[in-house]
C-alpha cells in the first residue's frame, strides 16, 4: 500500500477523536446555557441569546465561560455542578486528543508526510 495513504489513515484516525469531542461540546454547550444563572449569563461577554446558538459565540465568551467552569461556586445547584465536572472532563479529552493529533502529524511530516504531494 503506498506510504503517503497509509499514513493518512493514521492522521485521520488519531484526529477522530478530537473532532468527536469538539462534535459532543455543541449539546453540552446548549445544557450549560440552559442551566446558566440569569446573573452569571448577564455577566458573560456578548453572545447569542438562544442556547442552541452559543456555539457562534466569540472566543472571549468561551474564555470566559470555560474560566466560569473551572470554579466551583458555592451557590452551584447538582445539576450546574456535575455539567461543570462535564466540561472540564471535556476539556482534558479534547487537550488530549488535541496534542495527540499535532505529535501524530508533527513525527510524520518530518518523516516525509505531506497531505497533499
Amino acid at each position: 500500500m503506498d506510504r503517503q495513504l497509509v499514513n493518512s489513515l493514521i492522521v485521520a484516525s488519531v484526529a477522530a477523536p478530537y473532532v468527536v469531542e469538539v462534535v459532543r461540546q455543541v449539546p453540552l454547550l446548549t445544557r450549560v446555557m440552559k442551566a446558566l444563572p440569569d446573573d452569571v449569563r448577564r455577566r458573560l461577554p456578548p453572545h447569542p441569546r438562544r442556547p442552541g446558538l452559543a456555539v457562534f459565540g466569540s472566543a472571549r465568551f468561551f474564555v470566559t465561560l470555560f474560566r466560569y467552569a473551572l470554579r466551583d461556586d458555592a451557590g452551584d445547584g447538582p445539576e450546574m455542578r456535575r455539567l461543570k465536572r462535564d466540561m472540564r472532563r471535556s476539556a482534558v479529552r479534547e487537550g488530549a486528543s488535541g496534542v495527540l493529533f499535532a505529535a501524530t502529524v508533527a513525527v510524520l511530516w518530518h518523516r516525509g508526510w505531506r497531505l497533499w504531494g
